[in-house]
């Protein structure tokens, strides 16, 4: 008997980085519960508990505006600055052009800035070894928020995964620490490189989430999470 299956995903973060539940009933009670665990031992992060825990709701509530399935935070804190930065993976539809990975491609915009403080937009094609070649745009955008209240200048990469003639799976990152670019984007790539691609059983809900041991040379020992997508 064959077992029918869906496609499902999985992708390695730092253990320093903050898997946030993105539903709507629960994500505030496990992101305050999250932080407090977290930063319990960390005297330098304690004191910053209350804009960690506002900085991530914040997070995970945009990335489920978004219609993201999975949201990844990381927070560096300067002075007295809380600098968020996200990937979340998301399921949307292909352009008109189809999923195939140069016609996805062509329709990535570019520019490039006059001026130093200008926004920016390359586009290219990479090759990740869970997943082979796909198409890619990085730069620095003014992003809409998604309730429309306005934008943030934000540091972005983002990665199309074909799925089938229907879905691509996209894979953003971002973060407003925009004179951080090149190192960001380094980890960006880094972490958007572990990225797989999966089968799970049909019967799998597509909200379910399956634990599985891994490790990851560069992110060192951790839990990847292998998420359905249907």
């Amino acid at each position: 008997m064959t077992v029918p299956t869906s496609i499902g995903f999985s992708l390695s973060v730092p253990d320093s980085w903050f898997e946030l539940d993105v539903k709507r009933s629960s994500r505030d009670a496990n992101i305050k519960l999250l932080v407090e665990s977290r930063v319990r031992d960390q005297p330098e992060l304690w004191e910053h508990r209350a804009a960690l825990i506002k900085v991530l709701r914040r997070q995970a509530r945009e990335a489920a505006e978004s219609g993201a399935i999975y949201c990844a935070c990381f927070v560096m804190v300067l002075e007295e600055s809380v600098i968020p930065g996200a990937v979340t993976v998301s399921i949307i539809p292909p352009p008109p052009g189809g999923t195939a990975v140069d016609a996805i491609a062509e329709h990535l915009p570019t520019r490039e800035a006059s001026e130093e403080d200008e926004t920016w937009t390359s586009r290219s094609i990479v090759h990740l070894d869970g997943v082979g070649r796909v198409p890619r745009s990085e730069g620095v955008m003014d992003v809409e928020l998604p309730d429309g209240s306005g934008t943030v200048r934000s540091l972005v990469m983002h990665t199309f995964v074909p799925l089938d003639s229907d879905r691509v799976l996209l894979v953003a990152a971002a973060s407003p620490a925009v004179d951080l670019a090149e190192p960001l984007l380094e980890l960006f790539d880094a972490v958007t490189g572990t990225l797989s691609l999966v089968s799970t059983p049909h019967q799998q809900s597509t909200a379910a989430v399956i634990e599985v041991a891994t490790r990851h040379e560069r992110f060192g020992p951790g839990e990847a999470d292998v998420a359905a997508v249907d």
